[in-house]
């Protein structure tokens, strides 16, 4: 139980100083809420839709099998 609290610790203060975070504060203390909230959720929807549209033309235009190499060796590269 010790190591997942400090896991949780280390992760929570890595990420508190997180840019998008930091902006969604500034951009709160000067609009409403419900505005800073509806655009995040846009752009979150719009990045995810590119990453799935350049995901969708990689597959086609990159066999598998080297998307496989790629991501083992990033796998063991990350591991070391």
């Amino acid at each position: 139980m010790t190591a997942f609290i400090t896991a949780f610790i280390m992760v929570f203060l890595a990420e508190l100083g997180d840019k998008t975070q930091l902006l969604v504060m500034t951009f709160a203390a000067k609009y409403r809420w419900q505005t800073v909230m509806f655009a995040v959720l846009f752009s979150t929807i719009l990045n995810h839709l590119v990453a799935i549209l350049i995901g969708i033309y990689l597959n086609s235009a990159i066999n598998m099998a080297y998307i496989h190499i790629a991501a083992a060796a990033a796998f063991l590269a990350f591991g070391a």
